[in-house]
């Protein structure tokens, strides 16, 4: 299995030293997801949700899916990731249905258990709760993807006999592929997913191990979001992005996904592998690794936080046409 579908990964974020007014921040944004829809190596184009933070991080993952539906035709459109025990799983199914029809079977939904205590307890929940909330509305979901009536009983959800509509595009609804890096995530993307989202190729590897153990060979479909800003000057772009790169690090570290001290100097960020700052070769040889350790399909991002959206575009196009089109010839 080797990489052969790419794409371009969203987070809408809008922070304060670089704000734009919300609705021109989003015009633009969409302006690249048009310019998405019309290159010739990019395939799909992903979003992903947090809560309540002040740049603006988008919760409403699935309302943008429903404005990229509208507006394309071609580009395969998924969460990467929605926070699944955050929402209850029949509203999570009546949507993505209905983002599936819009766009006439292109939608794919991520979804993963969340970890970041705020966002739990403003919804009403807890992370203690996350993991058996995630197993059950996966259940209810794969009912409700059927098309048929049904119910169901459980520890956190009782369900009548009901039917969701709109019925799916596909037999069986949208695909519904799980992420996550804890071995228990990576064990249950193997055992109830139909694919799986990493951060790093080690991951990859260990949910193909995982697939092997259980027998799940037909499951075995795994992306990656790659922290790789590739141009033709990569020591320019280091030089124009740091401040972009230190937000978007510090943030993770101040949601607690990542525990360690923040980030003061973006080169350190570099040499700690957080981000690979490469050129179409250096690029090409990080998509070899990804096909080695069974990554078939990468995510690009759209944009740094903040970062300006024509010079992204740019950046994006470089990849287009002197990374990705060679190696889809």
């Amino acid at each position: 299995m080797s990489p052969t579908k790419f794409g371009v990964f969203y987070d809408f974020r809008n922070p304060a030293p670089w704000r734009e007014p919300w609705d021109v921040r989003y015009r633009k944004i969409f302006e690249q997801i048009d310019w998405v829809e019309s290159s010739t190596a990019f395939a799909e184009v992903s979003v992903s949700e947090h809560h309540f933070t002040d740049d603006g991080y988008t919760p409403s993952v699935l309302a943008l899916a429903t404005a990229i539906a509208a507006r394309t035709s071609r580009v395969g459109i998924a969460t990467n990731i929605l926070q699944l025990p955050l929402h209850h799983p029949l509203r999570i199914a009546e949507d993505s249905l209905t983002v599936d029809a819009l766009s006439g079977g292109r939608f794919r939904l991520g979804v993963a258990v969340g970890y970041r205590e705020l966002e739990f307890e403003a919804l009403g929940t807890t992370t203690k709760e996350r993991g058996s909330r995630m197993e059950e509305s996966l259940a209810i979901l794969r009912l409700a993807f059927s098309g048929e009536a049904f119910s169901f009983e459980g520890k956190h959800w009782t369900i009548p006999e009901v039917v969701v509509r709109p019925g799916p595009v596909r037999p069986g609804g949208p695909p519904i592929w799980l992420g996550g890096t804890a071995p228990v995530a990576i064990e249950r993307a193997a055992r109830l997913a139909d694919g799986f989202m990493a951060s790093v190729n080690d991951e990859v590897v260990a949910y193909h191990a995982a697939c092997a153990r259980l027998d799940g060979a037909d499951r075995k479909h795994a992306m990656r979001t790659a922290w790789i800003l590739v141009d033709e000057d990569p020591e320019r772009a280091l030089a124009e992005l740091g401040e972009h790169m230190l937000f978007q690090v510090n943030a993770y570290i101040d949601y607690g996904f990542l525990k360690m001290a923040p980030y003061t100097d973006a080169a350190d960020l570099v040499r700690d592998g957080f981000y690979a700052f490469v050129d179409a070769a250096g690029a090409g040889a990080i998509l070899d690794e990804a096909e080695t350790a069974g990554v078939d399909e990468v995510h690009f991002f759209g944009m740094l936080p903040g970062e300006d959206v024509d010079s992204a575009t740019r950046r994006l196009d470089y990849i287009n046409t002197k990374v990705l089109g060679p190696r889809l010839v």
